[in-house]
């Protein structure tokens, strides 16, 4: 396999769905070489909460986070230039299941008044694994999911979970694995 640019993979946790009255609460990332996957550099942080009482209650149960979680985290602001300084602008935005991650990112940085200097080409694993889940007639996943999450591909894959899911970090390594398995069946 060789990609043009390295894969900037990320998961955000946050307080709920809408990039107006949400926030970003954690951000974790993992650079992936363009030609093996291997994960190059990581960066995992909380993120200081302004609006902490808007917090969507389902949302806070699935990601977990506490506001305990959040005393002394950086602010977003601070956030955002730590994440711009160890990655640049140069890799390919990667993310799991679709462009809820990537609208958050983007209304972070306009929020902050920093340029966001990423491609609005955005490489979506969830959307490479479903024509190969489709194709095997193992869109098996019922409730409210379009056929298939995580946990399918980490029971189809045998990946285990080493540390907590819907921590941002273990997402973005989590989802690391599943996109290299899918590049060998391939």
């Amino acid at each position: 396999m060789n990609f043009k640019r390295d894969l900037l993979l990320i998961d955000l946790e946050m307080t709920g769905l809408e990039t107006s009255k949400h926030e970003i609460i954690q951000i974790g990332s993992l650079l992936l070489d363009r030609k093996t996957l291997r994960e190059k550099q990581s960066y995992m942080t909380y993120v200081a909460s302004k609006k902490w009482e808007n917090r969507d209650p389902v949302s806070m149960k699935i990601n977990g986070i506490q506001k305990a979680d959040l005393i002394g985290a950086p602010s977003l602001m601070e956030v955002l230039g730590e994440f711009v300084s160890l990655y640049g602008y140069s890799s390919m935005i990667t993310v799991w299941g679709g462009t809820l991650d990537t609208f958050f990112l983007k209304a972070a940085f306009e929020k902050c008044k920093l340029k966001y200097g990423y491609d609005y080409h955005v490489f979506n694993i969830w959307s490479l694994a479903y024509p190969i889940l489709a194709k095997q007639n193992k869109l098996t996943a019922t409730g409210k999911f379009s056929g298939f999450g995580v946990d399918q591909l980490l029971k189809k894959y045998k990946i285990k979970v080493d540390g907590k899911r819907h921590d941002a970090l273990t997402d973005c390594r989590i989802e690391a694995e599943i996109l290299r398995h899918i590049m060998k069946e391939l």
